[in-house]
């Protein structure tokens, strides 16, 4: 027979918040043996009420605990209100968990992508490389515009990217030039051929990059670069003796 959760070992108090209906959950956390690791494991019960999220919260040792508290805002039925006082407390890499964690209030995890953003300026270029390379798709708009070129490079490396937001970023008029060539030298990025024809038709994309790529474009972009204005001349040139054979 089950031991009650009120009475029951440290060891055996695991396997009751694993399992446990609401009514058990509440009475594990007059248990003398629970301890703060048996806390998280309650926070990741399903069976988990506001209630006693909120019961938890009261317990001044626990409401002290870094643990607990970034592990109370990720809880799926912690109160919205509970969550969004506990995110001032939170790490920028803990409210990146926040922001990519598709199970919590769509309005919590809002606030915590603003809180990202709002701590993005202080940090170091290491935390920013580190930012870049595992920000959630949410934050992907706003990392692309960094400027520094570790940090960037190191956005290219992130999954969530996608080769949209790299051809909006080429034919952004304000992405300079260095960023231009980092893309253009990227050997995953630079294989894909939206990217290499938003690189030549980019007049300040480096001369060798784009010189390097309009002879792998295809015809019919050809004709258009060799009709176009606002192309180099150089690029220009090049994209007719392509087109009419002479390259």
């Amino acid at each position: 027979m089950e031991r009650s959760p009120l009475t029951c070992t440290s060891e055996e108090l695991y396997g009751i918040l694993a399992r446990a209906n609401r009514t058990w959950l509440m009475l594990s956390l007059s248990n003398p043996a629970i301890t703060e690791d048996h806390v998280i494991a309650l926070l990741r019960n399903p069976a988990i009420t506001p209630e006693i999220v909120h019961a938890v919260y009261e317990r001044f040792e626990w409401a002290s605990s870094y643990k607990i508290q970034f592990a109370i805002v990720g809880c799926a039925k912690t109160p919205p209100a509970l969550g969004l006082r506990l995110l001032d407390v939170l790490f920028w890499r803990d409210l990146l968990k926040i922001v990519d964690n598709f199970r919590l209030n769509p309005r919590l995890r809002k606030a915590a992508e603003t809180r990202v953003r709002e701590k993005m300026q202080e940090l170091t270029v290491g935390e920013r490389k580190t930012l870049a390379r595992t920000a959630p798709r949410a934050l992907i708009p706003v990392v692309k515009h960094e400027v520094d070129r570790d940090v960037f490079s190191a956005l290219l490396q992130n999954s969530k990217l996608v080769e949209d937001d790299l051809v909006q970023l080429i034919n952004d008029e304000l992405t300079p030039p260095v960023i231009l060539r980092i893309i253009g030298t990227d050997p995953r990025w630079a294989s894909r051929y939206p990217i290499r024809l938003a690189l030549v038709r980019n007049p300040r994309t480096p001369l060798s990059l784009s010189l390097a790529f309009v002879s792998r474009l295809q015809k019919p972009d050809l004709k258009l670069l060799a009709a176009s204005t606002a192309c180099p001349e150089l690029i220009r040139r090049a994209a007719q003796r392509i087109v009419s054979g002479d390259y």
